[in-house]
This record gives C-alpha cells, structure tokens and sequence, in this order.
C-alpha cells in the first residue's frame, strides 16, 4: 500500500464497507479476509484497532447487527486528543451522491441478470443516477465545504433533493415487491431503505444541537450531520458495562490541565495524571519566534516567511518539515523555494504520505512541504529532522461548518467561544506539530513558529504554557548558531 496514493481509485475496490458487504450472502464469504481478522480479534486476549474501528463497533452494536469486536475489560487510547472529533462523526449520519450511484449501478447489474423481467426497476435506477448527477452540477465544480442549512434554502437545492426523495421512494417500493427474488435485490432493498432514512434526517435541518454540513469533490457531494456534543453519548457507553477507560496523549492538556478533555468527553469523575517529559527540551532544543515578521493576514507574510526559513533551512543542510496551516501557503511556498534552493524538496499531496517520508529519510538533505496530515502521527528520528517550521498558530477557519455551529452553541450556553472552542483546540493542534521535532533523548534540533501573536496576544501566553520547557529567542541569528553548534558537535 505504500505506493497508493490516498485518492486511489483502486482503493474503493478492496475496502469493505456496509453498504458494499453482502455478508453471509457473499460467495466468497468463507475465504474473507476481513471476516477471518474479525475472528482472530474475537479470540484474542489483547486486541489492537484504530480510534475510527473502535467507534465503527460501536456504531454497529447500536443498529442491533451484532459487533467486531470482542467482550474487553480495559480499553486504552492512545492519542485520545483525536476521540472527539472521530467519535462525532460516528454518531452522526452522512449521505452522498456517491453511495447512492453505487447502489443505482448495482440495481441496474441485478437489472441485467437476475432480474431481466423488471425493466421498470432498470428505468427508475437510471433516473435516480440522472437525478443525482444533475444535483451535484447545481454547484461549482471546485471543491468546497459548507453549511448545509443556509445551502438547503436555495429553492434549487430544495427542488432536486425533492425529487431524488420521490423516485429514492419509487425504488424502495419496486425493491419491495420484488423481496425474496435474489440475495442482491434483498441487500440492495436494504440500503436504499437506509438511505432513504439517512436523507429525512439530513432535510430536518431545524433540529439544534447538529451541525448540518456539506462537502463536495469534482465528483461527488456529500451531506452531514455531526452532534455538537458526545458528552451524553459517550458517558453512557463508559458507564454502560464496568470496565477501565484510559485515555493518553502527549497533547492532551491545554494550560496545564485536562478540563477542556473531559467536559468534551463527558468524563466528569475521571482521574487524571499528568506527566513530565524524559526529554531535556532546554539542552535539546531551542524555540524561535522571529522579531519583526508580519502577522499572518499581511500580504508581505509569504515574503517574510521565506526570507526567515532560507538561512535555517541551508545552515540545518534540509532535514527540515516545513508546516503549514493551509494548502495556499503551502502552495505558494512550493512554487517560491526552488528559485532559492538546491536541496531536494517534497511537497505534500504529490504522492502517498508513507512514501514521502521514505524519501525524506532516505534523501537525508531534504525539506519536507506539508499540512495537517503532518502535523501528527509522524516519527522521524535522529538528526534526519532537526528543524520544524509552523507558519502560524493553526486557528481552524471560521468557515469550517463544525467549528461555527460550535461556537454558536457556546454562545447560546453564555460561553466565551474563543476560549472554550477555538483556543483549546489549536493549543491541541500545535502541540502535535511541536511534536514533530524531539522524539527521543538524543534528538536536537530548532522550532520556528512564524506567529507574532504568540508573544503580543493575550491568549499567546496559553499556548506558550502548553509547549514544552524550550530555551526560547526572538533572534534568528541564535537559531542558526544553535545549528552550527549542534552539527559541529559542541555543546549547545
């Protein structure tokens, strides 16, 4: 899989999903794959699974079918910085132009074999697809997010999710009278009965307490409903079945404590620690955040941003991830360090992130362009990386549907949204991407963060308490010093 980029087309082909799963009723089910690991997790004393099977499980167990998992007496999560929002989105629903597509072409396959005598069906699946594609066109082709409330008062958006809804039910009764007929006319029955539920949730767009958003691709669009809170939820499964959570992370603290954590979580009682890092971040490492730069709505930052990152970048020979809030900047300072630079430079989104970073360890001298995928769950170690640069504090977009339905909420609930949403979750995020840098006792190395705002905002000092115990200088000249010493072999 390393060679696969993540928007593989292939990949759809050999993922398992439930709307694709025929169970018992796959030819192949004895030879399964997937069935035979469920097997072997339901046999084992201890299991390991992502954040994103756990609460797939969980999902599962709700719908009545059964679950992946087995019976467990601890459940331990690591990087539970993560659970919210994965944890939302499973307790949510979502609805797409593509799912609904898949099951048309597999109704129209049922069509042509087993069901040869149904034209009608074959008629109205096809006007389903028609339907369906035409939504989709209703918007630019370029990829955008947003909030599906304020989208669905567009009289054309309330027009065609109206009739993809009347033949959706035209379908469903088709798929009904011809129950018993064929396995896959059954299994297809069933989604289109899922779906149909899915839609009536994502039209009740007056419901509170959900943030109703949508995303397209060139392709594609997708609807959501995300709660605001799994803090109800999430304290009843803990409380459902006696059992010990625990939950760590490196980042998981915001101003010294856990309470942003656990209000999140609805982990009220939870007992918790806080521990000290074995490294020595003062002899290991040094923070720069540079005088003098522009702040990051200037239009001189991309200048500024690339006049700092030059000298450390050719003093540190590459072994550099440059970091990045946004795939503009990104971008922009793609295209610029080549006219500056002859160190090799991998940028983000242009093959498979395993494979990037396989060539940055094996290239040794490189500078490493990315975003969020990189700002966590990344091990490099030694001095093939001993400089981080983060462009800016990594607020999330005010345009992004969750965050503002969230902050919304707070102000209903009479609270500061900046501070209970915004500030503590990108306190959380910048202490992943800090996290980049020091990874074992005998790592060195320099973090730039090109953001004034650390040391003129009041909320700076939040942050500042959240990093580690770094030597901190607002003179770049130190940070190359740093550097020269460090590979020089001095003390530092």
């Amino acid at each position: 899989m390393t060679y696969i980029p993540e928007d593989s087309k292939a990949l759809p082909y050999v993922t398992s999903t439930t709307d694709n799963c025929l169970g018992k009723d796959c030819p192949d089910f004895d030879e399964c794959y997937l069935l035979k690991a469920r097997k072997k997790a339901m046999n084992a004393d201890l299991v390991v699974v992502n954040h994103h099977l756990f609460f797939a499980d969980m999902a599962l167990k709700d719908t009545g079918f059964g679950e992946l998992l087995p019976a467990m007496d601890v459940v331990v999560f690591d990087e539970a910085h993560q659970i919210p929002d994965i944890a939302s989105d499973y307790f949510g629903e979502t609805f797409s132009s593509g799912i609904l597509l898949d099951l048309c072409r597999d109704i129209d396959m049922a069509c042509k074999t087993e069901l040869r005598d149904h034209p009608q069906l074959a008629k109205t699946a096809d006007k389903l697809a028609t339907l369906v594609k035409d939504w989709r066109l209703l918007l630019p082709e370029d990829p955008q997010k947003g909030n599906w409330r304020d989208l669905y008062q567009r009289p054309d958006q309330k027009l065609a999710l109206s009739r993809i809804g009347d033949v959706m039910q035209m379908t469903y009764q088709i798929l009904k009278s011809s129950l018993g007929r064929s396995d896959q006319v059954d299994h297809c029955y069933e989604r289109m009965a899922q779906l149909k539920s899915r839609l009536e949730k994502l039209l009740d767009v007056e419901r509170s307490g959900i943030s109703f958003w949508y995303e397209t691709t060139k392709r594609q669009i997708s609807l959501h409903y995300t709660p605001l809170s799994i803090a109800d939820k999430f304290a009843a499964v803990v409380a459902d079945v006696p059992r010990s959570w625990v939950f760590t992370s490196a980042t998981l603290s915001v101003d010294g404590g856990f309470a942003h954590f656990t209000r999140e979580m609805g982990l009220h009682s939870a007992k918790t620690l806080q521990l000290d890092s074995p490294f020595d971040y003062a002899t290991q490492s040094l923070l720069l955040v540079p005088r003098y730069i522009p702040e990051p709505t200037d239009k001189q930052f991309g200048a500024a941003l690339l006049q700092l990152a030059l000298p450390l970048i050719e003093q540190n020979q590459g072994r550099c991830f440059f970091l990045f809030t946004s795939h503009r900047m990104l971008q922009w300072m793609a295209n610029e360090l080549p006219n500056h630079t002859n160190l090799p430079l991998l940028v983000q989104g242009t093959t498979s992130k395993r494979l990037l970073l396989e060539q940055f360890v094996e290239l040794k001298h490189a500078v490493l362009l990315g975003t969020g995928s990189f700002w966590e769950g990344v091990d490099v170690r030694g001095d093939t990386l001993s400089c981080v640069i983060i462009d800016k504090l990594p607020f999330a977009s005010p345009d992004e549907p969750l965050l503002q339905a969230r902050v919304e909420e707070a102000k209903q609930q009479g609270v500061d949204p900046f501070a209970a949403v915004q500030l503590p979750q990108a306190v959380i995020t910048l202490k992943q991407g800090v996290g980049r840098l020091i990874r074992d006792v005998t790592d060195q190395g320099v973090l730039v963060i090109a953001d004034n705002r650390l040391v003129t905002r009041p909320y700076g000092e939040v942050f500042l308490k959240s990093l580690p115990p770094m030597r901190r200088t607002r003179d770049a000249k130190q940070a190359i010093e740093f550097l020269q010493q460090m590979h020089a072999g001095s003390p530092t």
